[in-house]
């Protein structure tokens, strides 16, 4: 079976387990979806090109580091935070300005002035006349109430003709319409506009000399794609850590009755399906009444776009449950562990 295998090092690398918040703690190697997003990146790829990977490695040492954290809250609030106008409501960003800050943890008041420091006085007026403005919006919602109970009554009076009907209703929706375009372009759209922020220190877990070794299973053309595109592979995980490519080249995987024991240099994710059959492919047991087996993740692979409620869209990956482990022990052939045997190296490979 023909493959692309990459030998990459990274001075520094963060791939990030997307269910930490305050320490955002690493996976000692790329999941699977970091590496397909990175290499469609470099491609240019707009669309997901089918692909089956094998990721392995190592990393001398892993530190932590401190970072501050801007925190944009789903609802404006009015006595706690940061208040801030953004220049692009659509968009979560640095470029806001601020308008004041809370003095307290609760028991503020942005619209009434308590306990707050004031950063942009204009606007904070602005701030507040959107306020304003949004109880007199609630008033003519009243009078939009009672037009819409004369429209009842009238329905319900027998005497009523359905020119008069038909009348007052286009007049009930033209009034309606007036008043929901008044509301949008005078204050949902300004209002949105406003957030609040909230600053606060965290952590990121730091992995340093990363070694990675991939292999990369898809159609020729793909493959190709990449060979021709390698130079383009400039990170891996955060944007800011950088990739130096030692090798990208096509090899030769063998399977069969390949009885070997991994070399314990890289770690590496075994998928568990591989696994199922323990007299085939399992990975090495007790040792001094101490269990060697490896650690379990679901890693992300591909995802398709659902759409959900209020317009947006979310990713809903298909996770694959793996070992991340050195010590896998092959007897007999496996569908989807191959052997990658060169003259420098010898390389396990666990598909997914």
């Amino acid at each position: 079976m023909k493959a692309l295998r990459l030998h990459l090092k990274q001075a520094t690398a963060n791939y990030r387990r997307e269910e930490t918040v305050k320490c955002r703690m690493t996976y000692p190697l790329p999941p699977y979806s970091t590496v397909i997003g990175a290499l469609h990146k470099a491609c240019g790829y707009t669309e997901y090109h089918p692909m089956q990977l094998s990721i392995q490695g190592k990393y001398g040492s892993l530190i932590k580091r401190v970072f501050k954290e801007d925190c944009f809250l789903n609802s404006l609030q009015d006595d706690r935070g940061i208040l801030v106008k953004m220049s692009n409501p659509d968009m979560l960003s640095s470029a806001y300005q601020v308008v004041a800050t809370a003095q307290k943890a609760q028991g503020n008041s942005f619209d009434k002035g308590i306990t707050i420091n004031v950063e942009n006085q204009k606007l904070l007026e602005e701030y507040r006349y959107l306020n304003r403005l949004a109880k007199h919006i609630s008033k003519n919602k009243n009078v939009i109430k009672k037009y819409k109970d004369k429209l009842k009554a009238l329905k319900a009076n027998p005497e009523s003709t359905k020119e008069e009907i038909k009348a007052f209703q286009d007049k009930v929706k033209r009034i309606e319409s007036a008043y929901k375009k008044y509301e949008e372009v005078k204050y949902t759209i300004p209002k949105s506009h406003f957030r609040t922020l909230t600053k606060a220190p965290k952590y990121y877990e730091l992995l340093c000399d990363v070694e990675l070794v991939i292999h990369i299973v898809s159609d020729e053309k793909t493959m190709q794609d990449i060979i021709d595109n390698i130079c383009n592979l400039t990170a891996i995980g955060r944007g800011e850590d950088f990739v130096e490519v030692l090798e990208c080249v096509e090899t030769e995987l063998t399977c069969g009755d390949i009885r070997k024991r991994s070399d314990k240099e890289f770690g590496m994710y075994i998928p568990l399906d591989l696994l199922e059959d323990r007299k085939k492919a399992k990975l090495e047991g007790v040792r001094d009444k101490l269990v060697y087996y490896g650690t379990k993740y679901l890693l992300p692979k591909e995802y398709n776009v659902q759409s959900i409620k209020g317009g947006y869209r979310k990713r809903v990956f298909n996770r694959i449950p793996v070992y991340y482990s050195e010590r896998l022990v092959v007897k007999k052939q496996v569908d989807g562990i191959y052997f990658d045997e060169n003259e420098d190296k010898s390389y396990f490979v666990c598909l997914a």
